[in-house]
Parts: structure tokens; sequence; C-alpha cells
């Protein structure tokens, strides 16, 4: 009698989602990755040349600015994730959505931080989400190496996310309290957020996104504001004081500004593209800090079958002149075992100016995605 009411609860527990199904759709995703990278330096001593077992990270730490300033590698800007997304349809082509995504690593498992976790609607009007999320400003995955020790945006080729410097104002990272809409217009898409500052809105930050889709070349540019935004605080390094010009606890002033070339044909894929950025802090203690300059990012592949042959170069310039400018070069090779599973290998190297070290990683990994 036990088992057949325990039967019948069970088959009662699956029965709810079933009926759930005939509107709403939840998928459950994510995607594993891990890495064996040897990782050399020379003319930098505090660098301990060897194997690393790591999911994400680059030659060396940090990227443009900051790779001069660390010994070993932080196993960071990884695709690791695991999430649920849900579109319930409303009916007259409305659909409300909701997502949330975790990272996840192999040593940490999910103690690193969340990714997306916003709610929204999706309609001909265009879709519009609110919560956590990614800048319109982020285009990480225009890097056919992204994830990988080989990345340009950690060795140095693009503004990088996290605790490299730029915090989520940078490619491929997140940032609170976000309203963003995206939408298709014929041959252009236009992709806008704001951030608010909880402590003080008229602090929001603000990015754009605009493309033009003409036929095997996509023509984008972006751009980024954020003076003062609570999510600002620490960026490249700045230390703030207990008070500073505006009385907020921040006080780090924003500008980023993007162009790009994306071309698609045949077996080949090749894309350029340029940032500007400036950042600047004032406070009674420091006084007035200023960092600014440039990324250079171009990145060819060629298709053959299921493998690809990707090669990428960065460069970033910084001022002032104290600053390191960095030069980086990657070469990989992807083969997709299916649309599920990849493996792959190349070589990096990164070279810091003015007297820097140069990094260089040789190695490959394997990502698992469902």
């Amino acid at each position: 009698m036990k088992k057949q009411i325990l039967a019948v609860a069970v088959a009662g527990a699956f029965a709810v989602p079933a009926f759930a199904a005939a509107d709403t759709n939840v998928t459950l995703f994510g995607q594993l990755q891990t890495q064996i990278v040897h990782q050399s330096a020379s003319g930098d001593a505090r660098f301990n040349d060897g194997f690393r077992v790591m999911d994400g990270g680059g030659t060396s730490t940090g990227s443009g600015s900051t790779a001069h300033l660390f010994s070993n590698n932080v196993d960071g800007a990884n695709p690791n994730r695991i999430g649920v997304m849900v579109n319930h349809d409303l009916g007259n082509g409305l659909t409300a959505l909701a997502k949330i995504e975790q990272n996840v690593t192999t040593t940490d498992g999910f103690n690193s931080g969340a990714r997306d976790a916003y709610v929204g609607l999706d309609g001909d009007f265009g879709r519009v989400t609110a919560g956590r999320m990614s800048s319109p400003y982020s285009t990480a995955g225009k890097d056919p190496l992204n994830g990988t020790f080989m990345q340009q945006r950690v060795n140095g080729g693009r503004l990088a996310p996290g605790g490299f410097g730029w915090g989520g104002f940078a490619n491929g990272s997140y940032l609170d309290r976000g309203l963003r809409y995206s939408n298709d217009f014929g041959m252009v898409n236009l992709d806008v957020a704001a951030f608010i500052d909880n402590s003080n809105d008229s602090d929001t930050a603000y990015a754009a996104k605009l493309g033009f889709d003409v036929g095997p070349v996509e023509i984008y540019g972006a751009y980024q504001r954020a003076d003062d935004n609570n999510q600002t605080s620490g960026i490249l390094g700045f230390v703030d004081g207990t008070t500073n010009d505006d009385d907020d606890a921040t006080a780090t002033k924003l500008r980023t500004a993007k162009i790009g070339v994306d071309f698609r044909q045949g077996p080949w894929r090749v894309n350029f593209e340029a940032e500007d950025f400036t950042a600047e802090n004032e406070n009674n203690i420091t006084g007035m800090q200023e960092r600014s300059g440039n990324t250079y990012f171009a990145a060819g592949t060629y298709s053959m079958g299921s493998t690809d042959f990707s090669l990428t170069l960065g460069h970033t310039s910084n001022d002032p002149a104290g600053q390191a400018n960095v030069d980086s070069v990657a070469f990989g090779v992807t083969h997709h075992m299916s649309n599920r599973v990849r493996v792959f290998g190349g070589v990096a190297h990164t070279d810091v100016k003015s007297g820097g070290p140069d990094y260089t990683a040789v190695g490959g990994g394997m990502r698992v995605s469902f």
C-alpha cells in the first residue's frame, strides 16, 4: 500500500510540470571547460614557469595595463556556467522571459559568482530585460579563442573583465540593476542599457551598441559612460579616499568606445576591433588619477570541415607612460567533435613593452556544453 501511495505521489509531482509545459518552456543549460597549459616568462623573476590546470586565464595574470604587475596566472575569464532559461508564451506574439545563470569552476564549483539573472518581455517591439546582465558594450564572443588561455581580452588585446581591471564595464562581464532594450530594424540592430546606482540614480551608467548587417559584413560601434556609478569602484586599481570631489563613495569616471567589422563568408571569418578608453578618479587623498589608451584586436579563422584554425593579434597602448604597453599574438586549432563538444590547443605570447616581461603559454583543453 505504501509503495502505491509513493508511486501516485511521484506521478503527481511529474504531472504538474508536464501540464505547465503547454505554454512554458524551461531549459537547463551549461558548459564546462578545463585546460592543461605550460606557462613561461622571460624578464620576470617573480613568475614561476610550469604546468597549470585551469579553466580559463591567459599567458600571465591581468591584461593591458595590469599584466606586468603580477607573477602567476589567476584562473578566470572562463566560459563555464550552468543556468536555467524560462520562456512563457503569453499569446499575441508576447513572451515572458526569466534567466538565471551561475559561474562554475572545476576547483570551486558554484562558489565563483553570478552571471545573468533577469526577467523580461520579448515581442514584435523587441526585447526588454531587467536585472543582472552583461553590457551591450561587451563583444567578447568576437574572439574565436575566447574563454581559453589564448583569449585576447586577458592577454592584452581588449579591455578585460572582472578582476583583470575593468569590472563589468568590459568584454564578457556582468553588471547589476540593469535595464536593457534590443531590437532589429531591418539591417540595423539597436542595443541600449542603463545600470542604476541605487545610492544616487543620477550616477546611472549608460551603454549602447549599434550594428549594421550588410550581407556578409557586420559593422558596429559601441559606447559606454559611467560617471561615479558604484560599480566602477576599484577600476584599474584606483584607490578611493574617504571623501572626494562630489562626496560619492566611488568618484571614478569612465568612458569607453569601440568600432568593429566582422566579415564571414564560406570557410573564412575575419574581424577587427578598436577601443578607446579613459578612466579617472579624483579625491582628497590621492588627487587626480587618470588612465587612458587604446586597444586593437584582429582575428582570422579558416574552417576546414569540423576544424577551425584561428590567428589573433592584439595591442594595448596606455597613458600615462608608466603603464605597460602590450602586444599579443595567439594561434589556436579547435576541433568540433560535435556541436556540443570541442577540443582545442595552441600557443599564445604576450610582450609587455618598455622593458617588461614576455609571457608564453602552450597547451590545450576540452569544452563540453549541454
